[in-house]
């Protein structure tokens, strides 16, 4: 695998929240070079602290104002050398200051042209405001896990999941898109809904609905297919442990661990047996772990063979030693910061199994504007001092 297998491939970055910018990051990571359109004069570019220093590094920011003829030109220019542009604005924004597909792609006809929304492009409700959140609600996912737990995570509309889900989606269909233009040097217009990121990964749900079938269980609930299964609460202020048995020697290893509070066997060795007395259980096991740590519980179920796991707060996933041993976590610039990939690479060379990604800092707001504006579109400085001065650089 060639770990900078998308150098050469400059993006034009107009993405911003969340989603875009995390797929922007991912792709920087594997080489491209994310040239990122921002202004000085917003305040989701220009406070970048917190989140946004997470998900906009690996990138090069320019400072250009694209209501402005001239910053509108110099976006042309930038497209004609540039292979992909990412955005997500709402559907008119890029067509009203001539900047759409329909026009670029008559600059540079194999531009890849990927557009994020929450609804989509087409449809009667693709005009709809929808923040990750809502289009949670939307999708179905809420109505599958019931009534919202506050105890347990993202088991409501929070946190939203549509956003890192869609850059997931988001950097696929790019990856796909390149592929595509290097084989036959065709560009595209992808059309990205962040509904249907999100729907896309009920494929069992959506399965029972379309054969008018109910939805079995809810699934923040119980495991289908699992007895005894679920995730139960262990002595301790929040501590919690999921726990799910599909096979005979899995639920023998949990009688084992158990002890004198297994129930008897009583025929419960095949699946059937334990499914259908799997309320039973899961009540006789809740009692018992309500009185157990968390942590001792799942060494001793994992020694048993049994699947199991506790619920892990994220400070103690940070200073995970699993996690610290294949590098997610590093020590950079003496901050811990989170691998860029989630994924080892071992191209038997220089990246020697550890390698997950580029990583650059998060660059200060118009910091590649020399670079954007002088290097990529030779602009004197004196050119770039008078667009400066007229607003359009900034």
């Amino acid at each position: 695998m060639n770990p900078l297998s998308l150098e050469g491939i400059r993006v034009v970055d107009f993405s911003w929240v969340m989603a875009g910018p995390m797929t922007t990051k991912m792709l920087g990571a594997m080489g491209a070079e994310i040239i990122k359109i921002e202004s000085s004069t917003r305040p989701e570019f220009s406070v970048r602290d917190g989140m946004f220093a997470v998900i906009n590094n690996n990138k090069k920011s320019c400072t250009l104002n694209i209501t402005t003829p001239e910053g509108q030109e110099m976006i042309r220019e930038l497209v004609r050398s540039s292979h992909v542009v990412v955005e997500n604005f709402s559907s008119r924004v890029l067509a009203k200051y001539g900047l759409s597909y329909d026009t670029l792609r008559e600059i540079r006809p194999d531009i890849i042209f990927v557009s994020a929304s929450g609804m989509g492009r087409t449809g009667p409700e693709k005009d709809l405001l929808a923040y990750g959140s809502l289009l949670q609600g939307y999708s179905g996912r809420v109505g599958m896990i019931g009534e919202p737990n506050p105890a347990l995570e993202a088991m409501g509309i929070l946190p939203a999941w549509t956003d890192p889900i869609t850059a997931l989606w988001e950097t696929t269909a790019i990856l796909a898109a390149i592929r595509h233009w290097r084989q036959t040097g065709r560009g595209a217009y992808v059309d990205l809904s962040m509904l249907e990121a999100t729907v896309a990964l009920l494929p069992e749900a959506l399965l029972h609905a379309a054969l008018g079938r109910q939805v079995p269980e809810r699934r923040s609930v119980t495991e289908a297919g699992a007895a005894p299964s679920g995730c139960f609460r262990c002595a301790g202020e929040d501590e919690w442990l999921a726990l799910s048995v599909r096979t005979p020697a899995e639920w023998e290893g949990l009688r084992r661990v158990m002890g004198e509070a297994a129930p008897a066997d009583a025929g419960l060795g095949g699946a059937q047996a334990r499914l259908a007395a799997k309320e039973d259980l899961n009540e006789r096991l809740a009692t018992w772990l309500r009185t157990r740590d968390a942590a001792a519980t799942e060494a001793a179920l994992h020694a048993a063979g049994v699947p199991a796991s506790r619920s892990r707060h994220m400070a103690e996933i940070v200073d995970d030693p699993h996690m610290r041993a294949r590098s997610m976590f590093q020590q950079i610039d003496g901050e811990v910061q989170m691998a860029t990939l989630p994924w080892l690479a071992d191209d038997g060379g220089a990246a020697g199994g550890a390698w997950r990604g580029d990583f650059a800092p998060t660059p200060a707001i118009g910091q590649h504007n020399d670079y954007v504006f002088g290097e990529l579109l030779g602009l004197s400085p004196e050119r770039r001092a008078e667009l400066a001065e007229a607003g359009t650089i900034r």
